[in-house]
């Protein structure tokens, strides 16, 4: 079932009126993010002094109270004090725009554990930051491993690599995966930690106008997403606005990276479940976008088309004409591809009911994006805090219910064509001077900038000194919500379908990309 275009919800009382909770925007009055210039929204900047730090176990209190009035964390970040503890900020997307949290943990109580969609969160701030968290709670039932239910006994020493691959002694390694099989049946499912890479502690020793070209290639895909959320805060930062016509060039931009993003995905899950023809058609397709990218920007990944204080450079009339003729056949040509893909009764019967994540499961884990709409699950920057980009040019958002991999891609399917539409709908209004130089960033300030990407919310968190300099500096990317979500589709199924379930929830199996 989908549901086109939600409405925005009623807009709920603020439970307790805590001062200490606070709504800002780019000008840091209270008013609702995104009201002041032309950017997607949601965009938080806040002077430091404005911000009192709760001690930690009070922060967790109020961070929980929060949660469970419908308040949905975005982002949940340490920084380290030296002998001081840990830093805390959460930013909250509520129903009156976006709001900021600071506290305090020492090192020597643990912190209390929220786990539930603040897992990922706590997990990270575990490994990375060293912060103790209390003891999580025990392993769920499922989880509980009996000798006396597995065919085989776990491997020893003496194995080969090649033999645990292939599942013998019932451990199959996927990624960040570890699965514990009875013959071709997961039993249970273990996510392990892999070694981090504090990136963005070498983000802060370099010069700020090096910085856009590093933060779009820190991951895989959503180069232009990262580039936008980082523009965003340096421009909060700086006291920059921009008109709406720079925001629609860049918006043109991320649409057409969430069509190559959602074409990658398809052809994935075709090739894995044998559609070849389908896998090539979308792979066709795919190559269209991205030299349509690389014809508009210079890179078919879309780097440089996003810089911090404009556009890169501006699009004439030769190249709207391009962007519009480029997607006019787009169009017809994945209606016909979806229409084989998604209409064949082998397609469908292999991808439903496979990898099921109910709405409640989704919403435990924490679950973002695309994968959280399949599910049931309504979260979108774009709706939710939509700036006055998203509300000059509304998008449409969509919902399936049934939460397995057909759900996912048929989400994929109709997010694709709502994109194309989107695009031709405003490209017109896609202008904009060149890049302005942007002026030192406020010293002792807090900026928190979120992107709607292909695959879920990008946010950066930056933090400057009382010099101006940047002192912290967070980029979150969607995957670090996905692997625990894999985990949850995985068990209890096949062996077979791990590869299937890992490209529809657009993760890659074999990097074990844990990106967070």
């Amino acid at each position: 079932m989908t549901v086109p275009r939600f409405a925005a919800p009623p807009e709920p009382e603020d439970p307790g009126g805590r001062s200490f909770l606070r709504l800002v925007s780019s000008r840091s009055v209270p008013a609702a993010p995104g009201d002041d210039d032309g950017g997607p929204g949601p965009l938080l900047v806040a002077a430091l002094d404005d911000l009192p730090e709760l001690p930690g176990e009070t922060f967790v209190a109020a961070l929980a109270r929060e949660t469970a009035a419908g308040a949905r964390v975005l982002v949940y970040h340490g920084r380290r004090d030296d002998h001081r503890g840990v830093v805390l900020t959460a930013a909250l997307v509520r129903p009156r725009g976006l709001a900021v949290m600071r506290g305090r943990a020492g090192h020597q109580r643990p912190l209390p554990a929220l786990r539930g969609p603040l897992g990922a969160h706590e997990n990270l701030l575990e490994r990375t930051y060293g912060l103790q968290l209390a003891a999580s709670s025990p392993r769920r039932a499922e989880d509980q491993l009996d000798p006396r239910d597995m065919w085989f006994w776990p491997a020893g020493k003496d194995q080969s690599p090649s033999d645990r691959d292939v599942g013998f002694g019932g451990l199959v390694d996927h990624g960040p995966l570890r699965l514990h099989c009875r013959g071709d049946q997961i039993r249970a499912v273990e996510v392990r930690a892999l070694a981090g890479r504090d990136v963005e502690a070498v983000l802060c020793t370099r010069p700020l106008v090096q910085l856009p070209a590093l933060v779009e290639t820190l991951r895989g895909e959503g180069s232009i997403a990262r580039a936008w959320a980082h523009a965003m805060a340096v421009e909060g930062l700086a006291g920059v606005t921009l008109d709406l016509a720079c925001s629609v060039h860049r918006g043109v931009g991320l649409e057409l990276e969430r069509i190559a993003g959602h074409l990658v995905g398809l052809a994935a899950v075709a090739r894995a479940i044998g559609f070849g023809a389908g896998a090539a058609e979308l792979d066709r397709l795919q190559a269209t976008i991205r030299d349509l990218l690389m014809r508009l920007c210079g890179s078919r990944h879309g780097h440089a088309h996003v810089r911090p204080g404009g556009v890169r450079e501006p699009f004439g009339a030769a190249r709207l004409a391009d962007v519009r003729a480029t997607l006019n056949g787009f169009r017809d040509a994945f209606a016909r591809a979806s229409a084989m893909m998604m209409g064949a009764r082998s397609v469908q019967a292999r991808l439903d009911g496979v990898g099921f994540l109910g709405g409640r499961d989704a919403a435990q884990l924490g679950l973002v994006g695309p994968a959280a709409r399949a599910s049931g699950l309504p979260h979108d920057l774009r709706r939710d805090l939509p700036g006055r980009l998203y509300r000059r040019h509304a998008v449409d958002v969509f919902v399936e219910y049934d939460g397995d991999c057909l759900a996912r891609a048929s989400l994929r399917v109709r997010e694709t064509e709502a994109a194309v539409a989107w695009i031709l709908g405003c490209v017109a209004e896609a202008a904009g001077a060149p890049p302005i130089l942007v002026p030192s960033l406020a010293p002792r300030h807090l900026a928190i900038a979120a992107v709607e990407g292909a695959r879920g919310p990008i946010v950066h968190l930056l933090e400057t000194d009382a010099a101006g300099r940047l002192l912290d500096y967070r980029a979150q990317d969607p995957a670090m919500f996905a692997w625990e979500a894999l985990a949850a589709a995985v068990r209890g199924g096949s062996l077979a379908d791990v590869p299937l379930c890992g490209h529809s929830l657009d993760l890659s199996l074999l990097h074990g990309g844990a990106a967070c």
